[in-house]
C-alpha cells in the first residue's frame, strides 16, 4: 500500500486557475498547494491494484489534458472519468453514504470532496480538499488516507476526537464526519472507483 502525501512536493508545478487567465496565484500552484485530488487518485490506484507506475508527474498530466485544472485545485467532474477511462475503472458519481459505504464493501475506493461552508468546522480542510476513503472498518467507521495528513492536524479543539489516526496514516472517523464536510459539494461530492473485471 502507498500513501502519497501532496505536501512535501512544493518544487512539482501544478498549475490551476485556467478558467481565469488574470489569476497568479494559479501560475504558481505546485503539487503540494493544489495536488490533493491528484494524490487521492495515485492512492485509489495502489488500493485497486491497477497501476503502481502512475507519477505525480502522470497524475498532473491527466489533469492537463482533462482540462481538470481549470479551477482551483482539481475539477473531478473532468478528471475522475478521463481518470476511470484511462485506467478501465468503473466510476459513480453520488452524494448518497450508503453508495459510498457499498463501494468499500465491495472492493471499491472512493476520493471525497471535502468542503468549507457557513457555520461548519471543517474536519479535514480549510477551504476544499480531497481525500481518500480505502475501507470500511469492523466498527462501521471510514478508513481515510488523507493527503495533506500531518502530525497534530486533529488535535484542535473543532478537530478533537473526530478522527483517529492509526499507524501513522490511517484516519478512522464516523461516516456522519464525512457527510458534512461534503455537503457543500452535492450531488457529486463522492467519486467512487472499482476495478473491472
Amino acid at each position: 500500500m502507498i500513501y502519497v502525501n501532496q505536501l512535501p512536493h512544493k518544487g512539482l508545478p501544478y498549475i490551476t486557475h485556467t478558467d481565469e487567465p488574470d489569476c497568479e496565484r494559479g501560475k504558481t500552484t505546485t503539487f503540494s498547494s493544489s495536488g490533493c485530488g491528484l494524490a487521492s487518485a495515485m492512492m485509489v490506484l495502489d488500493h485497486l491494484l491497477v497501476d503502481p507506475e502512475f507519477t505525480m508527474e502522470d497524475a498532473v498530466q491527466l489533469s492537463y489534458e482533462a482540462k481538470a485544472n481549470n479551477l482551483s485545485g482539481t475539477n473531478y467532474a473532468r478528471f475522475a472519468p478521463a481518470f476511470a477511462e484511462r485506467f478501465n475503472l468503473k466510476y459513480e458519481a453520488s452524494d448518497d453514504p450508503e453508495r459510498l459505504r457499498y463501494c468499500l464493501r465491495t472492493g471499491g475506493a472512493a476520493v471525497i470532496h471535502c468542503k468549507v461552508r457557513d457555520g461548519y468546522s471543517p474536519v479535514f480542510t480549510k477551504g476544499g480538499h480531497y481525500i481518500c476513503a480505502i475501507a470500511e472498518a469492523e466498527d462501521g467507521r471510514i478508513v481515510i488516507l488523507d493527503p495533506s495528513y500531518k502530525e497534530g492536524k486533529f488535535d484542535t479543539p473543532e478537530r478533537k476526537g473526530k478522527v483517529e489516526v492509526k499507524d501513522g496514516v490511517f484516519c478512522l472517523c464516523e461516516m456522519q464526519v464525512l457527510v458534512e464536510e461534503s455537503l457543500a459539494k452535492k450531488p457529486d461530492c463522492f467519486h467512487l472507483f472499482w476495478r473491472k473485471w
